[in-house]
């Protein structure tokens, strides 16, 4: 697994996941040394988007992005269609898949992800935050069902 974020002007490094996702390691290997510089460079109007996955929202977690004085969106419950990071996933899947043999081990894999997540445009970013309002009300509208 690899996680990854971006903004309209920034992206993360993505960094892999080994073995199963805690709390305590989505606090110390991914919310404090990649998640806050982020947000910092964005500045006081950042807000913070992750999903209600058991690690992002677990007590030590919600204690530190709290302390760190973040704020932090309210996220529905089974909403993937809300996520623009799905389909950032989506297009990186399709870029590995469509410029790439199939990897032969991990390490090859992550290298092909990082090469294609590098060559996804800015603008594909830009273009999903800017998504986010018309996806909100269209997931409103239709009561949290399905918006595809």
């Amino acid at each position: 697994m690899v996680w990854g974020a971006f903004s309209f002007r920034h992206r993360t490094p993505l960094y892999h996941i080994v073995g199963n996702l805690t709390g305590q390691h989505y606090r110390d290997e991914i919310v404090a040394p990649l998640v806050l510089p982020a947000l910092h460079q964005i500045g006081v109007q950042a807000v913070f988007q992750d999903d209600n996955a058991t690690p992002h929202r677990a007590k030590l977690v919600n204690n530190f992005i709290q302390q760190a004085g973040v704020t932090r969106m309210n996220w529905p419950a089974c909403s993937p269609d809300f996520n623009p990071i799905e389909h950032l996933w989506d297009e990186l899947d399709r870029r590995v898949r469509n410029n790439h043999p199939p990897p032969r081990n991990l390490q090859q894999l992550l290298q092909f992800l990082q090469i294609e997540r590098q060559a996804i445009p800015q603008a594909v970013c830009r273009k999903l935050v800017n998504s986010m309002r018309n996806r909100t009300a269209e997931g409103i509208a239709k009561r949290g069902g399905h918006t595809y």
